[in-house]
């Protein structure tokens, strides 16, 4: 048994680092056009497509007022006026498919021709942590990527109430701002492991404090846990029994950082995130949860698993 764990962690080792050697291939193919997703290829055939395809170009045209493909997708009172023309024209067309019809259309160098002579030069360092943690947890939640989370008015929705409540003071259209701003410094580049992992995941998030009064809102199961609050993520860590192993550190972390930091701080401004997988997988075997692990901790540089 212990042999032929042996052999699967070196598998998942030796994919990992394959997988690394083509990242740069991988990161350069996020500029390119992608795929359209699911629910457009059931909805709209390829007339359809077509169709839409025009119908996006015009209202871009109609509507940017010299601002870009991203900023009428990203700025509220754009995006409104940009989905009202394409239903003028197109009324079956969800404002996902119109949204996505246009990154993409920029992204295969379609809007070339469109001048864009406004810019908005914000800098969103105070602020970046939060959209990070927002734009990770709903690509971890819905196995989806942050273009497609800003497009979707109710992932929309979602992204933006996480980021309230991460960065109370900031408009939501400067975090969206600052997620499209993450990917494309390729900080939101995709955590390789995560693709290669087929675990049944279920991500869940809940605040520490009623974490610690009712341990059984964690699944008792194997999984990945990440510790995080508005100044960033905290600690990452695995174990086999997910509630267990969370009682411990809000109990006494045997982290000391931790531990001191849950001590000093209001537990109530923590919170858990788990991603929880099935226990009848291969995310029983530690080595397997230790590459996931690892590959969260070398993306998100949590402060504690890099400082004793």
């Amino acid at each position: 048994m212990t042999f032929s764990i042996s052999l699967r962690a070196s598998w998942v080792v030796a994919l990992i680092v394959a997988l690394l050697a083509v990242g740069s291939w991988r990161l350069q193919a996020e500029d390119k056009p992608q795929a359209a997703p699911a629910s457009e290829k059931e909805t709209l055939d390829a007339a359809a497509r077509k169709k839409l395809k025009d119908v996006v170009r015009l209202a871009f045209v109609a509507v940017h007022d010299g601002w870009s493909s991203d900023e009428v997708v990203l700025n509220d009172d754009l995006n409104q006026k940009f989905i009202a023309h394409c239903k003028e024209r197109m009324p079956e067309a969800p404002a996902f498919d119109c949204n996505w019809t246009l990154l993409n259309l920029r992204k295969a160098g379609e809007l070339s021709d469109v001048s864009a002579t406004r810019r908005s030069n914000d800098r969103h360092d105070d602020y970046l942590h939060a959209a990070e943690i927002a734009a990770r947890f709903l690509e971890d939640k819905h196995s989806t990527n942050t273009d497609r989370v800003i497009c979707d008015p109710k992932l929309r929705a979602e992204f933006d109430a996480l980021t309230k409540e991460l960065a109370p003071d900031v408009s939501a259209y400067k975090l969206r701002k600052a997620a499209f701003a993450l990917r494309k410094s390729r900080r939101l580049s995709p955590e390789l492991v995560l693709r290669v992992a087929s675990w049944k995941k279920e991500v869940e998030a809940h605040a520490a404090d009623k974490v610690a009064a009712d341990p059984k809102l964690i699944p008792d199961g194997p999984g990945v846990y990440l510790f995080r609050d508005a100044s960033g993520y905290l600690y990452i860590g695995e174990s086999s029994e997910l509630r267990t192993r969370l009682k411990k550190h809000l109990d006494k972390s045997d982290r000391q950082s931790l531990a001191r930091y849950l001590a000093e701080k209001n537990i109530k401004d923590v919170t858990i995130e788990v991603h929880v997988f099935d226990p009848d997988s291969e995310a029983k075997q530690k080595p397997m949860r230790r590459a996931y692990e690892s590959d969260l901790i070398r993306s998100r540089k949590p402060r504690f698993n890099l400082a004793p």
